[in-house]
């Protein structure tokens, strides 16, 4: 039974009867007044184990860790002072490992639930992209009439552009000794490059061609066709002659419609000028079926006399012969 005037314990827990003679006697509060009665306990601190202070003597340490008569504590962590036994050797009690427990349990739980959560995102998005990808797979047989395959007189590869191109094109427009460079195709045998380099002053030529065969698309005009794809192609190659994007820095052409070659095609001329350099580029794009060729003659020439201009109907006759060769040597 407490003295009177003694300040009774804050946590509803009594202390241990080492702790109550010890509050009595040195006017400090015990370690359970000091921890609140829903606050735990360090994990070394089982039943009866008290911390040690920097200020107590080894005989107020020994007369701290030895249970009050009668008491029901378990033994102290601390035996005799004097010993080297850690003060961390004091075995856990009941209490204390079920708060680490139910630590632990709570922890995993919050593991788990974040986990779960981001699962189920992961799978949400995949559904998402997936579900979007069968509707964009299914959209072209929703559509009425909408061809999927190569049609009859359509193109599935083009000839080889360094080879499509004759000996006796390139010993006309270009005479002397050329350098030939093939580009990789970025398109199978679908699609071939080829650029022609004469450099023999006072002539400087540069022939550049390309045959596209395209392929049906869900993105394409009309049914969708392969033709369909390069008319849109064509078109497309038309508008950028009329009205050029800014950051190609190239003025608007002059197009003039062309019969001679495939089904349709057009020739553009452009002059550019350029510290001094003045170029002609003679453009001529024609389509065949589902094949789109484009052919570059230009002719650069300088004020300084070193390389002489070209005829602009030269270069045109050189851009529409190339044309002629390639869309000639379609499968």
């Amino acid at each position: 039974m407490a003295e009177q005037g003694s300040t009774p314990p804050r946590s509803g827990r009594p202390p241990t009867a080492s702790r109550r003679d010890e509050s009595r006697g040195t006017g400090r509060r015990s370690w359970d007044e000091q921890l609140g009665a829903d606050e735990e306990y360090p994990p070394w601190a089982g039943p009866g184990v008290t911390p040690r202070r920097a200020n107590q003597s080894a005989g107020q340490r020994r007369e701290e860790a030895r249970p009050a008569t009668g008491s029901h504590a378990a033994p102290a962590a601390w035996q005799d002072a004097d010993t080297d036994r850690p003060g961390w050797a004091a075995e856990p009690g009941p209490g204390s490992r079920s708060r680490k427990a139910a630590a632990r349990s709570r922890r995993r739980s919050r593991i788990t639930w974040v986990w779960g959560v981001a699962a189920l995102v992961v799978v949400v998005i995949v559904a998402g992209v997936l579900f979007l990808m069968g509707r964009h797979e299914a959209a072209p047989d929703s559509i009425p009439g909408f061809v999927t395959t190569y049609q009859r007189g359509e193109f599935k590869t083009v000839p080889s552009a360094c080879t499509a191109v004759t000996s006796a094109t390139l010993n006309q427009y270009l005479p002397g000794k050329r350098r030939v460079v093939a580009p990789r195709s970025l398109d199978g045998n679908a699609q071939s490059l080829c650029n022609w380099t004469l450099d023999a002053p006072p002539v400087y030529r540069v022939l550049s061609v390309t045959a596209q065969a395209y392929a049906p698309s869900g993105l394409a005009t009309g049914t969708g066709s392969a033709t369909f794809a390069a008319i849109d192609a064509y078109q497309q190659a038309l508008a950028r002659m009329r009205h050029p994007l800014r950051t190609t820095h190239l003025p608007v052409a002059t197009v003039t419609p062309l019969h001679s070659v495939g089904t349709a095609g057009f020739v553009a001329l452009q002059i550019v000028q350029a510290r001094g350099l003045a170029t002609d580029l003679e453009t001529v794009v024609a389509r065949d079926h589902n094949v789109v060729v484009t052919v570059v003659l230009q002719g650069p020439h300088s004020r300084s006399g070193r390389y002489h201009a070209a005829q602009q109907a030269e270069l045109q006759s050189g851009a529409i012969a190339a044309a002629s060769d390639v869309v000639a040597r379609l499968p």
